[in-house]
């Protein structure tokens, strides 16, 4: 029997990459009542329609910004998934950006503490927090461990408004343990990668489409840092061991620690692409260039994974084998098949 069994589980941006294969993963159990949030019925619909008529499976259509009324049901653990990480929104309209973040979090906790009011039970959620809460100020790539939250990103960055209200949500999180005994633990993934119904507005699955139609890719800039990618089913694995043994207050990065060759540049990671697709599914895209070749790099961020693995998790994949696995799935998509 799995630590899940039994337990009614709240998935928070169920539609999104990671909150859908936590779905899956879940449901795959066979004894979890899983309940799935996201602003979109359709989406719900579409995303689960091999659920929909499951007793395990239930899901809510509301945008996380309002608060929470699951009625008479009493939720066992949250994952609270739902964040924007499209860097058009985070550029543009960062307060859309930062109402969801702060209030989604303030909301499932809220939930959390109300239920222990009513039932006298306290239950646990995992806060999805950011990679982008370190910051590296020290001009060459920096290995980071979970305590190493002093430095941050400039205020005034580019994304800042994502960096800085996850790094509110950590605030608010550890506000409620001390105030109200929330059980709370924080994962801090670094740069998921995988396929979902609903895929996030990056440069990643930008170029993964511009494959799929056997288009090239173009680099505007080949000099940006090195980041710590990892594969979904990883980040799931991760998840799932941080809920069932992490301990309450303490933050979790789930991350590759630059192990098999998940520390890549965009364009780097561009060329790998691109090499699978031409030697393993006989595409022609290819990675062109606006300009030379960068000589340097920005500094990058390399998050350490050695608390995780001391509760007994392991990362199995390489981004190679992650990117085949990507794109295997998408060419068989194109073919009819379900993604």
């Amino acid at each position: 029997m799995s630590y899940f069994s039994g337990k009614t589980v709240l998935i928070t941006g169920a539609t999104g990459l990671v909150g859908s294969h936590l779905v899956n993963k879940l449901m795959a159990m066979g004894d979890v009542q899983v309940i799935a949030l996201s602003r979109s019925e359709q989406k719900l619909k579409n995303t689960f329609a091999l659920y929909l008529d499951s007793p395990y499976f239930s899901y809510i259509a509301q945008d996380v910004t309002q608060p929470f009324d699951l009625s008479e049901k009493m939720v066992d653990v949250i994952f609270h998934a739902a964040s924007p990480i499209s860097g058009k929104t985070i550029a543009n309209t960062p307060v859309d950006v930062i109402y969801p973040n702060i209030l989604g979090t303030i909301n499932c906790l809220e939930l959390l503490r109300k239920q222990r009011i009513s039932s006298g039970k306290n239950k646990r959620i995992v806060l999805f927090s950011s990679a982008t809460v370190y910051g590296n100020i020290s001009g060459k790539d920096v290995l980071v461990s979970e305590d190493d939250t002093a430095i941050a990103s400039p205020l005034d960055s580019g994304n800042s408004a994502y960096s800085e209200s996850k790094r509110m949500t950590e605030v608010i999180a550890q506000a409620y343990i001390r105030q109200y005994n929330i059980d709370t633990v924080i994962a801090r993934p670094s740069y998921i990668y995988g396929n979902a119904a609903s895929q996030p507005e990056t440069a990643f699955f930008s170029f993964i489409d511009k494959i799929v139609a056997n288009e090239d890719i173009v680099i505007n800039n080949s000099g940006l840092a090195r980041r710590d990618n990892i594969y979904i089913d990883d980040v799931v694995s991760g998840l799932l061991v941080i809920c069932e043994k992490g301990e309450t207050g303490q933050a979790y990065n789930i991350s590759s620690n630059a192990e098999l060759g998940n520390f890549t540049a965009i364009d780097e990671t561009a060329e790998i692409m691109t090499k699978i697709a031409s030697d393993e599914f006989n595409c022609s895209s290819r990675v062109l260039y606006n300009s030379d070749k960068s000589e340097t790099r920005m500094p990058g961020i390399i998050l350490s994974n050695e608390k995780l693995k001391a509760l007994g998790w392991q990362l199995t994949t390489s981004q190679t084998n992650g990117i085949r696995k990507i794109l295997a799935e998408r060419m068989n998509g194109l073919m009819g098949g379900i993604i």
